[in-house]
């Protein structure tokens, strides 16, 4: 078999450029979106609501982390800002000089960018929106398919998808929860969702595997999710070579990433390797 047929033959590896603990583009900015898209990944944009109702990305309750927000507006809810004074912070200086000028964009700003590219998909991590205000802003964009809605809480997921019913979610289960809430989640037939994201925390002590969460569990939760026709992913918040391949190995298909250009290059390796 030829290295073309082969890479035809293999199923697809998809790749969220996480966010919050991204290593190598200023977080929640239009230049992270479209860092991801170009590397052949989705970017991921956390979604917050302002005081007059503009869906915006920022992780964090206040602007204080990111951005060049005043002393006197740094430890403001976003919730009480208008997007007016959203607009008057950096949102890339505090990252690197390189980007001073980023904004915090509106999601809507994003959206349209998405509109014109088909074959781009975009994932949108919860944190304190209107539902309903977002499932329209969605759909008068025509995005259903396209977007990833994720979030911890299951409920927050099926309100999603009924108000959305195109629109994928994904549950995400931070390290320390997983076993009780993927068990819950099994057992509701994993009802409105189409992934489960498991977060990967290095185990204290070395060993052959890096993970808290054990090589045997992640196979049986690729198994469970895949009678279903879900889907599993993993967000190793730290990874090399030889545990990025291992996860392969599995048989796991979709990631999270803080460093994504390392991950690409990671990954060619593996199918070099695989031909």
């Amino acid at each position: 078999m030829s290295a073309t047929d082969h890479q035809a033959a293999e199923p697809r590896i998809h790749w969220q450029a996480h966010q919050s603990t991204n290593a190598e583009m200023p977080e929640n900015t239009m230049a992270a979106m479209q860092y991801a898209w170009e590397l052949g990944g989705i970017p991921e944009i956390d979604i917050r609501q302002t005081a007059d109702g503009i869906i915006i990305g920022m992780h964090d309750p206040t602007p204080k982390r990111t951005t060049s927000a005043s002393e006197a507006d740094q430890d403001r809810l976003i919730a009480e800002c208008t997007f007016e004074q959203v607009q008057a912070w950096d949102a890339g200086i505090k990252f690197s000089e390189k980007f001073r000028g980023e904004k915090v964009p509106a999601l809507e700003q994003i959206l349209a960018v998405l509109a014109g590219h088909p074959e781009r998909e975009l994932y949108l991590d919860y944190k304190q929106v209107d539902l309903e205000k977002l499932a329209e802003l969605i759909g008068r964009y025509g995005l259903g398919r396209q977007i990833i809605f994720c979030h911890r809480e299951h409920e927050n997921c099926k309100t999603m998808k009924r108000l959305a019913p195109a629109v994928r979610t994904m549950l995400w289960i931070p390290d320390g929860e997983i076993e009780g809430n993927f068990a819950n989640a099994l057992e509701t037939g994993f009802d409105s969702l189409d992934i489960i994201q498991l977060h990967l925390k290095d185990a204290e002590a070395g060993g052959e595997w890096r993970y808290k969460v054990g090589r045997d569990y992640l196979q049986q939760a690729l198994s469970r999710l895949s009678e279903t026709d879900r889907e599993l992913e993993v967000l190793p918040f730290h990874f090399d070579q030889d545990s990025l391949f291992a996860l392969l190995d599995i048989g796991i298909r979709r990631f999270a990433v803080d460093e994504p250009k390392v991950f690409v290059e990671t990954l060619s390796r593996y199918r070099q390797r695989q031909v």
